[in-house]
């Protein structure tokens, strides 16, 4: 199994609930990043017609990088100081414009080739927030209980119970501004709209194994995706749009891997969230 936390209270945390929450950023440290993104332009203005801001989302190619630069810089540190052996792929600044900004419940898409292995996302508010203003939500205990990989094209396995999982299942993260939640990216999570007068701005970022090869799942037909090396320079040069389309020439294949995915019942996930430690454990063995 690998060790993915320096601590190993927080390793054994993670392994069991799918996240651990931490302390991060220095208030210091919070009010330079806002007045570094106040400098930035990216193509939307922070002001997205599709209700929030993602960095990877906006088309102004020189505004992703410059946001991977200036993240990647503060974060790296943490990033050591909190996990063994990973390094950050990709960052995005998240903004909810006042009174808009529902996100859709998701698992994040894998990063590496083994779906069995562990990749994590650091997710960083630079406001306060509570529920009512756009605090992550997350099921605990719902990372590793179903291999599947949702990616452009390949639906949620719980797509036919996205009410329930709102009104049962997802519970949310209020945190002071700095403070950070690391999770498995298999992790079902998702977010509110904001309803304060204030933009909700957080920071997300995607760290991999530093000995995994980074890969982008293409879903080639129904009974296979292919394997794309997707480095950091291939997210930075990507427009979303891309890999929504057909497959691009210039992409480098690393191999092939069945589609496994299938859709399952409320009744079935409750079962697989209810047997999650023991699933994970043949996983982790």
């Amino acid at each position: 199994m690998r060790q993915i936390f320096q601590d190993n209270d927080l390793q054994k945390s993670f392994l069991k609930k799918g996240y651990v929450q931490v302390p991060m950023l220095s208030s210091t440290q919070v009010m330079y990043l806002l007045e570094e993104i106040a400098k930035l332009r990216p193509y939307d203005n922070f002001a997205p017609k599709n209700s929030y801001h993602c960095s990877f989302l906006d088309p102004n190619l020189e505004y992703k990088r410059q946001t991977y630069n200036l993240i990647r810089g503060i974060f790296t540190p943490f990033v050591n100081e909190y996990l063994v052996g990973y390094e950050i792929l990709n960052c995005n600044f998240y903004v909810k414009p006042p009174h808009t900004g529902e996100f859709q419940i998701h698992q994040n898409w894998p990063a590496i080739a083994d779906i069995n292995d562990t990749t994590v996302t650091i997710w960083c508010p630079l406001v306060d927030v509570i529920e009512s203003n756009g605090a992550i939500q997350v099921v605990a205990g719902s990372h590793k209980i179903l291999p599947h990989i949702e990616a452009p094209n390949s639906p949620p396995y719980f797509v036919n119970f996205q009410e329930a999982l709102i009104e049962k299942y997802l519970k949310p993260f209020p945190m002071k501004a700095g403070e950070a939640i690391i999770f498995d990216d298999g992790l079902i999570h998702w977010s509110r709209k904001n309803d304060s007068d204030q933009s909700r701005i957080a920071i997300q970022i995607l760290c991999i194994p530093s000995d995994a090869t980074p890969t982008f799942f293409f879903k080639e037909c129904e009974e296979r995706f292919e394997l794309i090396h997707a480095d950091s320079e291939f997210f930075l040069t990507s427009h979303v749009s891309d890999l929504y389309g057909d497959r691009k020439p210039d992409w480098k294949s690393v191999g092939f891997v069945k589609n496994q995915n299938r859709l399952i019942t409320e009744e079935e996930f409750a079962k697989l969230l209810k047997n999650g430690e023991e699933i994970r454990s043949q996983i982790y063995s």
